[in-house]
């Protein structure tokens, strides 16, 4: 289906106040990883941490092959009733 939807339209206005929230914070920061330590810009620090985040739901959320299999059978049982 495509079109405009209720999650699409949170998604949006999701990344539209992140992207506000992150150019509203630029200046420099220290961060400290496990093994050293680094200046960089708040934004930066916010846009990478949201990217990991997104990747990081992205891939906890996505089924596996064996959910998919499950999923794919499942449909086929159903579309043909």
């Amino acid at each position: 289906s495509s079109g405009i939807t209720a999650k699409r339209v949170i998604i949006a206005i999701l990344a539209i106040v992140l992207i506000a929230f992150a150019i509203a914070n630029f200046k420099q920061v220290r961060v400290n990883f496990l093994v050293f330590d680094t200046d960089a810009r708040l934004v930066t620090v916010i846009i990478v941490a949201a990217g990991l985040g997104f990747v990081l739901g992205y891939f906890v959320g996505r089924p596996n092959r064996l959910q998919r299999k499950r999923l794919k059978d499942w449909d086929e049982r159903h579309d043909k009733d």
